[in-house]
C-alpha cells in the first residue's frame, strides 16, 4: 500500500491599519505676569545736638535771654550814671566845703579772670528716627490656553484575507503484487 498525502497552505494577505493625523491649529499658552514690587519709603534720621549749656558756661546766651540781659544792663547802666553823676556832684559840693586830698582818691576793684577753654558739661545729642514703611504689591501670573484642534482621519481600513493557497489530500494507493489474499 502506497499512501500519499498533502498538507493544506494558507495564504494570507493583509493591509495594516493606517492613521492620518494632522495639527490643524495649534494650541495657543499666553502668558502673562506681574512682578513684585517692594517699595520701602520713610527711614530718615535726624541729630539734634543742644549746646546751650556748654554755650552757658562761656558766658553766651541764646538770643532771647542775651537780649532781655542787654535790657537789664541798659536800665541799670543808666541808674548807675544818674548816682555817679550825683555822687560827683556830691563830690565837688564837698570840695568846696573843704574837704582834703586824700578824700578824693577813687577806691581799688577787685576783678576776677576764669579760663576755662572746654565746656564742662556735655552737649545733649538727640537722634530722631523715622520708621521704615515697606509697602508690598504681590505680583500675579495669568495663563490664558486656548487648546488646539487635531483631526484624525483613516484613509484606509485594515483587512485580513486568509485564502486556501493548497488544498489538502491523502491518496491510498493499493499494490496489488504486494497483497497477499491468502487468509
Amino acid at each position: 500500500m502506497v499512501i500519499e498525502q498533502q498538507r493544506a497552505v494558507i495564504g494570507i494577505t493583509q493591509q495594516r491599519p493606517w492613521i492620518e493625523v494632522q495639527e490643524s491649529t495649534r494650541p495657543v499658552l499666553a502668558l502673562q505676569r506681574q512682578m513684585p514690587r517692594l517699595e520701602i519709603s520713610g527711614g530718615g534720621v535726624s541729630v539734634r545736638v543742644d549746646q546751650t549749656e556748654c554755650f552757658a558756661e562761656r558766658g553766651y546766651k541764646p538770643p532771647a535771654v542775651f537780649a532781655d540781659e542787654c535790657v537789664r544792663a541798659g536800665r541799670q547802666a543808666a541808674r548807675d550814671g544818674v548816682a555817679r553823676r550825683t555822687a560827683e556832684g556830691d563830690f565837688l559840693a564837698s570840695i568846696e566845703q573843704g574837704a582834703g586830698i586824700a578824700d578824693l582818691v577813687v577806691p581799688e576793684e577787685k576783678c576776677e579772670v576764669v579760663l576755662a577753654l572746654l565746656p564742662r558739661t556735655r552737649p545733649t545729642i538727640e537722634v530722631l528716627e523715622e520708621p521704615l514703611r515697606f509697602t508690598v504689591t504681590p505680583g500675579r501670573v495669568t495663563l490664558d490656553f486656548t487648546p488646539g484642534t487635531v483631526s484624525v482621519g483613516v484613509p484606509s481600513w485594515p483587512y485580513l484575507q486568509v485564502y486556501l493557497q493548497q488544498e489538502p489530500f491523502i491518496r491510498i494507493q493499493a499494490v496489488p503484487e504486494k497483497i497477499d489474499l491468502a487468509v
